[in-house]
């Protein structure tokens, strides 16, 4: 794969800051207010349901609100510093660099921290995997991460493209293990040359 994924230094990068922020506007904020509230999160949870066919009361439609709540409660923990209901997306890159921050004091520890994420993500992580997985055999092929993508306004022929790249042509089986190390590097990475700098679609970051 050959990503780098720890830091040498608290401070992100402008690639890791443009890569952080196309999550936050693309996959966050849904209704495009340029800030995270709960009713992102209420948007997104919807849309799962809605592309998953879970209806309202069902045991996989209750699962999903848990787990939106819980991502939720946890991201506020972690990056709403001012306790308004309200994250910013100064507040969102200050988040991270505060996270690196952490890692980098795990790491002269000897400890191996190049692959954390904070624990709202891990939960987050899942739930994009699951959404992605649309037929839930545990592995997400290139028709269900086309059709996911587009509900997202991305391009077929660039979605294409970018399963091409991290699967490797094909040969690399995306599945939950894969997926998580992926997302760590489109998370954590300041290797252009990473192959999770691929999994939202978007096949360049220069602009």
């Amino acid at each position: 794969m050959g990503g780098v994924l720890g830091f040498f230094k608290p401070e992100l990068s402008e690639f890791q800051k443009k890569k952080l922020m196309h999550e936050f506007h693309t996959f966050f904020d849904l209704n495009k207010d340029g800030k995270l509230e709960w009713k992102d999160f209420d948007l997104a949870r919807q849309r799962v349901c809605e592309l998953s066919g879970w209806k309202v009361g069902t045991d996989k439609y209750m699962q999903t609100q848990e787990i939106f709540i819980e991502i939720w409660r946890k991201l506020q923990d972690d990056g709403d510093s001012n306790c308004d209901g309200v994250i910013t997306t100064e507040e969102w890159i200050r988040m991270w660099e505060s996270f690196n921050d952490e890692c980098v004091k795990k790491t002269e520890k000897d400890v191996d921290a190049a692959s954390l994420v904070p624990t709202w993500l891990e939960k987050y992580i899942l739930y994009k995997f699951n959404l992605y997985d649309r037929t839930g055999d545990g592995v997400i092929d290139l028709e269900e991460y086309e059709y996911v993508l587009s509900d997202f306004g991305v391009p077929a022929k660039d979605a294409r493209a970018a399963y091409l790249m991290f699967s490797e042509n094909y040969n690399k089986k995306i599945d939950i293990e894969y997926f998580r190390i992926l997302s760590a590097e489109y998370f954590r990475s300041n290797d252009p040359g990473a192959l999770g700098n691929f999994i939202t679609g978007k096949l360049t970051f220069d602009d």
